[in-house]
């Protein structure tokens, strides 16, 4: 099995850093709905939370999703989150009441692909006919093609979760394709 990662793992990752009044479950909630309706299959891999102290509790949690693009393509998206100072709190939402979060958000989300995951090239001539195949005759359909698309993909991801968060710049390149 093969996973393409970029040498220097911050290029390829998307961040999303946040302070203000959010909905912690409809968060969540966004995150894996839009997972089950792209068709990825979602893994809550990590789930903690550490004890509150007077400024608020203080989750951590991984979420990753992964989808079969061909018998030899699988795209991973993956998201690492972080809140600080999450207080539960009451606000007046079109004169009712509801309750919301306040704290520090910090997401980061990354992409991987993995091609060969069914580890047909096992072998040590397969893998020097597989080494053969990435650099010389699907490397423009690695890297123009597969690549770009699960970037774009993650990046779908991204502008959900700005929407959800009520962020200012709700759009980015990866509405037109893909």
């Amino acid at each position: 099995m093969v996973c393409i990662k970029d040498a220097s793992p911050d290029t390829h990752r998307a961040r999303i850093v946040y302070v203000g009044i959010f909905d912690f479950n409809k968060l969540v909630k966004t995150i894996a709905t839009w997972f089950a309706e792209m068709g990825y299959e979602f893994h809550e891999d990590v789930y903690k939370t550490k004890v509150p102290s007077p400024d608020g509790s203080e989750p951590e949690f991984t979420f990753s999703g992964w989808i079969k693009i061909n018998e030899y393509v699988q795209y991973w998206i993956r998201l690492k989150g972080h809140i600080w100072e999450l207080k539960e709190i009451e606000v007046m939402v079109d004169g009712e009441k509801k309750k919301m979060a306040r704290g520090k958000v910090q997401l980061i989300l990354w992409s991987e692909i993995w091609l060969d995951y069914n580890g047909k090239f096992t072998s040590p001539v397969a893998v020097k006919i597989q080494n053969f195949l990435h650099k010389h005759v699907w490397y423009k359909q690695i890297t123009g093609g597969w690549e770009d698309e699960c970037y774009y993909r993650m990046y779908k991801l991204h502008l959900e979760i700005k929407k959800c968060l009520n962020m200012l710049t709700t759009s980015n390149a990866s509405q037109i394709r893909y």
